[in-house]
């Protein structure tokens, strides 16, 4: 499995408490963990400064590639100050102007981008400043990679309609939540008064989509794809802990599940939403769950 991640390393403070994250970094282990034999480049900056070098130490440990990290002297490594809600779903306050808000066209990236990938994943956060948002593009432009992942990850008012356009037409497979499959909705077919099960399709017939991956919470998740819509509910009640990391673990199993081609829709879905149920079962969004025998029960032999 080879594999380009893009986007933001940062780090989830509780209470003055760091916390390892960001969506892309925690799809990267989360994937790494996963492939049997993995060859996972992850394309972001940190700080030159102590969460920074502690990234990369992790980043190494989990076997990623860093090569593609950039060590900025004059940024900070990225922070989001994490507020658990009543419910326990994670609000962020991010800050600004940090080191994954500057990723640069350098001379690795370049280099990174002569070899073709098996999966390539960006998002939207990544893109809220304009020098991160212009590297993408022109990765984007430049990029051999056979599925590429699109990751909405919408967070406050970091978006605008012309990136988001941009990246569901690059995509070929698109995961997003609730919040998200509702904003695209206001944003394209805002007069429409078709069902969440109609509007899937519209996005997925506009945008040429073949997997759309809806997460819905304690609801569970479904999928449109092309050979049809399906739903997965949580099996059972569980004693949620913390739900930050769960999305990127679905994404990276149900990714994971599209590289390895033995499984059918349905099954992918249901492989993914496992993943995110254990995940919520656990505090952090790069804690470890135990994929081998989720590993074994789907994907026997």
């Amino acid at each position: 499995m080879k594999a380009l991640v893009f986007g933001e390393i940062l780090y989830d403070v509780y209470e003055n408490t760091p916390v390892i994250g960001g969506a892309p970094f925690n799809f990267a282990i989360q994937l790494s963990r996963m492939a049997e034999e993995k060859d996972v480049v992850m394309i972001s900056a940190v700080g030159n400064d102590e969460l920074g070098a502690k990234a990369l130490e992790l980043a190494k440990k989990e076997g990623i590639n860093t090569a593609c990290i950039e060590v900025l002297t004059e940024f900070d490594t990225g922070k989001a100050l994490v507020f658990l809600n009543e419910n326990k779903v994670p609000d962020y306050e991010l800050v600004e102007n940090v080191a994954w808000d500057n990723i640069s066209l350098n001379e690795p990236i370049i280099k990174a981008l002569n070899a073709e990938y098996d999966i390539f994943y960006c998002n939207l956060l990544a893109q809220r400043f304009q020098r991160s948002a212009n590297t993408l593009k022109s990765i984007m432009q430049r990029l051999k990679a056979k599925i590429k992942v699109f990751d909405m990850t919408l967070r406050k008012s970091y978006f605008t309609k012309e990136k988001l356009k941009d990246s569901l037409h690059f995509a070929n497979v698109l995961k997003i939540n609730e919040e998200e499959f509702a904003l695209i909705k206001k944003l394209f077919y805002a007069d429409s008064k078709a069902d969440e099960r109609q509007i899937l399709s519209f996005i997925q017939k506009d945008f040429s989509l073949p997997y759309i991956f809806l997460t819905l919470g304690e609801n569970g998740a479904c999928l449109q794809s092309q050979t049809g819509f399906f739903s997965q509910k949580v099996e059972k009640p569980v004693k949620v802990v913390d739900t930050l990391g769960a999305g990127d673990a679905f994404c990276a199993a149900f990714v994971y599940a599209l590289f390895k081609g033995t499984l059918e829709d349905k099954e992918i879905l249901n492989f993914a939403s496992k993943v995110a149920t254990q995940m919520v079962q656990v505090q952090g969004g790069t804690a470890r769950i135990d994929f081998k025998a989720l590993k074994e029960e789907f994907f026997k032999g």
